[in-house]
């Protein structure tokens, strides 16, 4: 075990960035990559739906970007676009082609495009970390502090992005498995994806301590808000969380901002959407964080049939938290409860403005 978490080390933090800066070798790996989707979806063709022409390369589009880079990302894309309209549309032969084509090979290609852009932006925070810990390794290897921090530094470095990869493989398999219409699987997947990476760019710009709760909420939230006065609200202290705590609460917050726009307050002309939330301080130094997403004025909701994954992320999604979901006559009220510990969270002074 401990020789694998050595190599899974090795390749996130030598190997694939420094493939990502040899052309010569990444573009190959990224066509051996589409190759495999390619071959993957010939052989699974006869399990799945006609309308998945593109399940197994959005994995390949996600892969490339990741290990080799933008530009081998965006060749993918041309390339599935190519192999999906021979083989699929309406397949085999590129004639003729349906506007039925043209809609999903343009979805393919916007959604794919977006998996690329938020892959690039990972990337560059991750390259960014290691220039940093490159940095800190030429001013503190002569004192015992700067090996202690280095190792922090290092610990760290590995926790990011391990939880990284981690949680997109997640998304993409659990997306996968709860979508099965490929333009609802691309948006859904763009869209966490997206939370996620906001998040992380919160993150480095407060050197990977942690991220404002107040921006981490607005950022969140703001592709998300529908036009008109006073839809959205939040008031609280002004609090900084750390990595984890904040790349699982974007998810959250997404999850439920994305169902008040198809169910709840967003679905109409009228609803709104207030969270509030609290930091009390415990007897031993630890903290009771309180946040509340309350809904008024949507249409009436009830509780939701089946638990697909954006229950399940709003639910168990945010670590060591409690989660309390109730479907009133006025809308969704959601708290979520979480103790965390002393040396997670910031406090600074202020209250965070009210937002409309």
């Amino acid at each position: 075990m401990p020789r694998l978490v050595r190599l899974v080390d090795n390749l996130i933090e030598r190997v694939f960035p420094r493939l990502r800066r040899k052309p010569q070798y990444a573009y190959p790996l990224g066509f051996v990559i589409f190759a495999a989707a390619a071959a993957t979806r010939l052989g699974l063709s006869e399990w799945l739906e006609e309308n998945t022409p593109f399940l197994t390369f959005f994995v390949a589009v996600l892969l490339t970007s990741l290990i080799a880079g933008t530009g081998p990302g965006l060749l993918v894309i041309v390339a599935s676009l190519a192999f999906s309209l021979y083989f699929f549309f309406p397949g085999p032969g590129w004639f003729p082609v349906t506007s039925e084509a043209i809609v999903a090979l343009s979805s393919f290609t916007i959604f794919a495009l977006l998996i690329v852009a938020v892959v690039n932006l990972l990337n560059r925070k991750v390259e960014t970390l290691l220039d940093e810990r490159a940095r800190s390794e030429a001013l503190l290897q002569d004192s015992a502090l700067g090996e202690l921090q280095l190792e922090q530094l290092n610990v760290e470095l590995r926790h990011r992005l391990k939880n990284t990869f981690a949680v997109i493989a997640g998304l993409i398999s659990q997306s996968a498995r709860f979508t099965r219409d490929v333009d609802q699987f691309a948006t859904v997947l763009a869209g966490r994806l997206s939370a996620m990476g906001n998040a992380m760019d919160l993150i480095a710009t407060r050197s990977f301590i942690g991220a404002s709760l107040t921006e981490l909420i607005s950022e969140t939230l703001k592709p998300l808000v529908p036009p008109g006065r006073a839809r959205f609200d939040m008031r609280g202290a002004e609090t900084i969380v750390p990595g984890d705590v904040a790349s699982a609460l974007a998810l959250t917050l997404h999850e439920l901002g994305t169902n008040a726009i198809k169910y709840g307050a967003w679905s109409n002309d009228t609803g709104k959407v207030r969270v509030t939330w609290t930091l009390t301080r415990l007897e031993n130094d630890d903290s009771r964080f309180e946040l509340l997403w309350s809904e008024s004025g949507g249409p009436t909701v009830e509780m939701p049939e089946r638990r697909g994954l954006g229950t399940i992320l709003i639910d168990s999604g945010f670590p060591t938290a409690q989660v309390e979901r109730q479907f009133d006559k006025d809308g969704v009220q959601c708290l979520l409860v979480a103790v965390l510990k002393q040396a997670t969270t910031r406090r600074t002074r202020g209250r965070a403005p009210s937002i409309r």
